[in-house]
């Protein structure tokens, strides 16, 4: 499942100047921070995504992948 989650991107913006960026999945289920390229400020992603949801983007990027072979 690990591998699966770097299929799957997360957008967003930073709260500090606006500022999108895009981190996979996995970088935002790790909770871990990262740095704004706008305005340096750091971002600590959290995650309050249902578990059955994340279930359903693994499946949508398994088929893809399954589609480009």
């Amino acid at each position: 499942m690990a591998d699966d989650l770097d299929d799957i991107r997360v957008s967003d913006e930073c709260p500090g100047c606006g500022h999108g960026f895009t981190v996979s999945y996995k970088t935002l289920w790790l909770g871990r921070t990262i740095e704004c390229q706008g305005c340096g400020e750091t971002i600590r992603l959290e995650d309050d995504t249902p578990i059955g949801a994340i279930q359903a983007l693994i499946d949508e990027a398994d088929a893809k992948r399954d589609e480009a072979r």
